[in-house]
């Protein structure tokens, strides 16, 4: 078995996000880059236990864009992204930054990162 790292790089989605008022009335760009430390077969295969996609990471984050639910608190949005990620028992750790670009012009961005290990991981 191999130790092996997905990692969703910047993406970006315009999300109601914050606890200001102006930040409840219209989305702002928010990104995300997630790392999912996994453990699968040296040479895995199309099985679907041979491999962990990202694509449901991905499409969970565009459809929580799409709702337009507010959320107040950029770590409330890593406990979303940690809760949807840990339901597969395969990934054993992840790091999940979440970085707001547009609220300093001085900065490329504002926000945390946060690493966590799956407690229910079987890997």
């Amino acid at each position: 078995m191999q130790k092996t790292t997905l990692r969703i790089d910047r993406l970006n989605l315009p999300l109601f996000i914050g606890v200001l008022d102006h930040e409840h009335e219209a989305p702002q760009s928010v990104i995300m880059s997630i790392d999912m430390q996994v453990v699968i077969p040296d040479r895995p295969s199309e099985a679907e236990s041979d491999y962990v996609s990202y694509a449901p990471v991905v499409e969970y984050l565009q459809a929580l864009s799409e709702s337009g639910r507010h959320i107040d608190l950029v770590e409330e949005l890593a406990d979303e992204i940690f809760r949807f990620i840990f339901k597969d028992t395969r990934v054993k750790h992840a790091r999940v930054e979440v970085m707001k670009p547009d609220i300093f012009p001085e900065a490329a961005g504002v926000g945390i990162v946060i690493e966590r290990e799956n407690l229910h991981s079987n890997a």
